[in-house]
């Protein structure tokens, strides 16, 4: 079963949405701005599809406003939302193409290095044939993303300065989130509990999914006590959604099992 947190929301996006119909110079002055009537009208076609949160109809959207409007100042912006729009398709890998092309354009592109760490690490999986490719880039792109967060004090353009304080924390959380995943598919399990347990403690609220991923990784570890207290700290989450209790459920069952079953004897020596 692969259970997946939420990705960080485009946020800049909802702030800069009136910039797009507003080219008063105020507004201007405080982010990106279309330079034409034209931009405006394919920007406003982005702006419905997010709001109807239609993620086809917003990718294309986008593609349309790349394609027609080169030097436009929302392409990062842009980028990042297309990238966001394809996790919510689950197009894994047109996520990661998206991903890419927002390195390419800012390489201090926080939220797409955080995002395609995550998105590789719930992807990659124990006997893959390029496994430790996988998480070679998972570890590349979790460790860039939590480097810039270190050295960047002021908001994204379009991000309120009130709001970047509990982003910053929920990218830290995701990045070291990456990390645990990854180590775990590795069987690296002490790598993935200090991973998990840090992503838990600094993200800005109580994450079920994470804390569930952690009870995976205590039962990985046969640390079995762990598992189940872990377990059922999800379990009495009134808003962690059933598929994630179900999951939880049954690391506690695994648990439980495990800590029971008796330990192999020690097989007599040989006869002499």
């Amino acid at each position: 079963m692969r259970i997946r947190s939420a990705v960080f929301a485009t946020a800049a996006f909802a702030v800069a949405v009136p910039l797009f119909a507003q080219q008063q110079p105020a507004a201007a002055a405080q982010g990106p701005k279309p330079k034409s009537q034209k931009e405006v009208q394919a920007l406003q076609k982005v702006q419905a599809a997010a709001q109807q949160n239609n993620p086809d109809a917003e990718v294309q959207a986008i593609n349309e406003v790349l394609e027609n409007f080169q030097d436009t100042e929302y392409k990062n912006m842009l980028l990042n939302m297309a990238m966001d729009a394809e996790v919510r398709k689950g197009d894994y890998d047109q996520t990661i193409v998206w991903g890419e092309r927002a390195v390419q354009s800012d390489p201090n592109d926080i939220q797409a290095y955080d995002t395609m760490a995550q998105e590789i690490a719930q992807h990659t999986r124990e006997n893959d044939l390029d496994k430790a490719k996988s998480l070679q880039k998972v570890n590349t792109y979790a460790n860039k993303a939590l480097d810039l967060l270190k050295t960047t004090s002021a908001p994204p353009a379009g991000i309120p300065a009130d709001q970047w304080p509990d982003m910053k924390k929920d990218l830290t959380a995701q990045a070291h989130e990456a990390l645990g995943m990854a180590a775990a598919v590795d069987k690296k399990y002490p790598d993935a509990i200090n991973n998990l347990k840090t992503a838990l403690s600094e993200y800005s609220k109580p994450n079920a999914v994470t804390t569930a991923r952690l009870a995976q990784a205590y039962n990985g570890a046969k640390q079995y006590d762990d598992a189940i207290a872990t377990a059922d700290k999800v379990l009495a989450m009134a808003d962690a959604p059933p598929a994630v209790k179900q999951f939880a459920q049954q690391q506690k069952d695994a648990a439980t099992k495990l800590k029971a079953a008796p330990t192999a004897a020690t097989p007599a020596p040989p006869a002499k």
